[in-house]
């Protein structure tokens, strides 16, 4: 009995307890299945198996992902920069100072999505285009959003200075619905290209359309881009908004070496993200440099 008293003791002094301490699970909040969001957490999980236990939590987007973070509900968000900086400067949000740039991801490009536009001739051999071909056509008309992308949408909107109409919807889903019966004249949705869904839409029935405001009306903040997507329309230019993974300042050493266990993990492995077989296209584009909000450290 004393001899097993000492021995357990002394693995007590040696190794601080006799049980090794459980493992920090840390809840991330990610767009829906399929979105880049998602796939891109999918894939660093992959080559980043044993650095952080990391659970995911499926929300509509930007906006519900930041009220999650900010709210204490998750520990990490995908947040479209727009989003944050919408909430920092134009709402004053002052719990926005305690968000960290964890990791600066890919840039998601604009899709402007219409139905086709009809071409008719009269009688004296004149062409009349109705319907939407470009994002100035939308003045006075119906935008349909979801999430994030209502936030890309009304500051588009004030930049550009063309009166749309902005009507929210709760899912990508009920929002191509509505296109699809009339009810609004477009649909703006900001996602990495190529997007599943934007592949599988009908071209006789839909079109990708150009967003025809200045570079000088957006002040540098949304970098030009273009949409490539055959059937639908290829070469259409755009703009796109850098998608980031953010947390919050924690301070705990348990959830701060977590957090930067993940963190240069994933910044080590960009080379395997980028050149693993099924793995996002958009892994790319990313640098793990280019971004514009603090770091975490």
């Amino acid at each position: 009995m004393q001899k097993a008293l000492i021995q357990t003791l002394t693995g007590v002094l040696l190794f601080g307890s006799a049980q090794a301490a459980p493992p920090v699970f840390l809840d991330v909040a990610t767009s829906p299945k399929g979105s880049t969001a998602s796939d891109m957490f999918r894939d660093i999980g992959r080559v980043c198996t044993n650095a952080s236990f990391l659970r995911q939590r499926q929300g509509t987007g930007s906006v519900e992902n930041l009220e999650l973070l900010l709210s204490n509900q998750v520990a990490l968000a995908f947040v479209q920069l727009d989003v944050l900086k919408a909430r920092d400067q134009v709402e004053h949000d002052p719990r926005v100072a305690e968000i960290k740039q964890l990791l600066p991801l890919n840039f998601d490009e604009i899709h402007l999505i219409a139905r086709q536009a009809v071409a008719k001739k009269n009688i004296f051999g004149k062409v009349t285009v109705t319907g939407i071909t470009k994002w100035s056509d939308l003045k006075a008309k119906k935008l349909g959003s979801w999430g994030g992308s209502v936030v890309t949408a009304n500051i588009l909107k004030a930049k550009s200075g063309v009166p749309v109409n902005i009507l929210e919807y709760k899912t990508r889903e009920d929002t191509m619905n509505a296109l699809a019966a009339g009810q609004v004249d477009a649909v703006l949705s900001v996602v990495g290209q190529p997007a599943d869904w934007v592949k599988a839409l009908d071209a006789s029935k839909f079109d990708l359309v150009p967003l025809d405001i200045a570079p000088a009306a957006l002040n540098g903040f949304y970098k030009a881009a273009t949409l490539h997507y055959p059937q639908l329309g290829n070469g259409v230019p755009t703009y796109a908004v850098q998608r980031i993974l953010v947390t919050r300042d924690f301070k705990t050493p348990e959830k701060h070496n977590a957090l930067l266990n993940y963190q240069k993990c994933a910044i080590s492995k960009l080379t395997t993200l980028q050149e693993t077989e099924g793995f996002h296209p958009k892994w790319n584009e990313v640098t793990f440099k280019e971004g514009d909000w603090p770091w975490f450290k």
